[in-house]
């Protein structure tokens, strides 16, 4: 099992026949410069001018994605006349397309989306003479209010495809990298997508995307004992003065999700990018308090998974414009309130762009490890 990206692009360097190839228009609110080798079976285009609904939507046709199938894509079912065994551990609920631009999207770090495919080549049917067919893509459209932005980096990081050099090692990571570097790509591009339209649920899928990293890379060696007492020392000073049995059989229980919060905390110190060059004067995040805000943060996520309770409000502001064109890290202000809530200033670490520069340095450089251990 592999995702279809991975699959198709090894079946293409072991030398199988092009069977069919399609075009998917990809939609953007940036336009894209430069030029691009193939990478394996998949070759970008720019497409030049703005569509005639791009002043309205934001968005617009801004790549076109050719890919060349060399696989069977569908999974075998029957084998032998017998149902073959239930495995779904490369499923993501995307397309092989979306797989390609979603790994596109995280290493720009803008937005990007497949619209549909716009083009079959025909290939794969009986009749040699066959012509390719078109089909009408229907435009996809701004989430959120024009003029809102909640991650600015998105409209001034660099858009070259000349860039994209990560992609191509792709079809050299083993079975078991390649699935979690798509899946987390996925969950990264959906959430960026969407930040505008919902920065609550932006914050959960970039929460998510690093939880995939940090689950498939991290280890936790230390006892359940050892993990209530650093991240819920509140929990552990209860247990203090009960038995033996009863600490260890809590603890047990609570141990599941204190691996999962110590996998995310361990997998950003790890792997968080170093502060960007240019930093606001006063609203400036402490990097050094790293596992901390990434403890606080883990906790506003469950809590917005299971009790329904979005992040607090403050971390779902939009960042304001400082001094030389920096942006804002941090909330502003010791407390803030709205909406039925108030929160402390120690509740709201950080604003969802600077999590999103914090989430994407890390799965990349994240990636770059897997790169190097197969190359090694």
């Amino acid at each position: 099992m592999g995702t279809d990206a991975w699959r198709n692009w090894r079946a293409f360097d072991g030398g199988n026949p092009e069977s069919e190839n399609v075009d998917e228009d990809l939609y953007s609110d940036r336009s894209f410069v430069g030029s691009s080798p193939a990478h394996g079976p998949y070759d970008l285009s720019l497409v030049f001018g703005r569509g005639p609904d791009a002043h309205r939507t934001g968005m617009r046709l801004a790549l076109k994605l050719h890919l060349a199938i060399h696989t069977t894509l569908l999974p075998e079912i029957l084998r032998d006349g017998e149902l073959v065994s239930a495995n779904s551990d490369s499923y993501h609920g995307g397309f092989m397309s979306d797989e390609i631009v979603a790994l596109i999207s995280l290493s720009l770090g803008v937005r990007l989306r497949t619209a549909g495919t716009s083009r079959f080549s025909g290939r794969y049917l009986a009749d040699s003479t066959a012509r390719p067919f078109y089909v009408e893509v229907p435009p996809l459209t701004t989430p959120g209010d024009r003029g809102r932005e909640h991650i600015p980096a998105t409209q001034t990081r660099g858009t070259d495809i000349g860039d994209l050099v990560r992609l191509d090692s792709l079809p050299g990571l083993s079975e078991s990298d390649q699935v979690p570097l798509v899946r987390a790509a996925r969950t990264y591009a959906q959430g960026l997508w969407w930040s505008n339209e919902d920065p609550n649920l932006a914050w959960l899928q970039f929460v998510s995307a690093v939880e995939v990293a940090a689950n498939h890379s991290q280890a936790v060696k230390s006892t359940p004992a050892e993990l209530v007492q650093e991240l819920w020392p509140e929990l552990w000073a209860t247990l203090s003065g009960a038995g033996d049995d009863i600490q260890a059989r809590v603890c047990e229980q609570a141990a599941p999700q204190a691996r999962s919060t110590r996998k995310f905390i361990d997998f950003l110190e790890a792997y968080a990018p170093e502060p960007p060059e240019k930093r606001p004067p006063y609203s400036r995040l402490d990097w050094s308090r790293m596992r901390e805000h990434a403890r606080m943060i883990y906790g506003h996520r469950s809590r917005a998974l299971h009790e329904g309770k979005p992040f607090p409000l403050p971390m779902l502001s939009q960042p304001g414009s400082e001094e030389e064109g920096t942006v804002q890290e941090v909330p502003y202000g010791l407390n803030a309130g709205g909406m039925g809530g108030v929160w402390d200033a120690l509740e709201t670490p950080m604003l969802l762009s600077t999590f999103e520069y914090i989430a994407r340095g890390a799965l990349l450089n994240w990636w770059g490890t897997l790169s190097s251990n197969h190359q090694g």
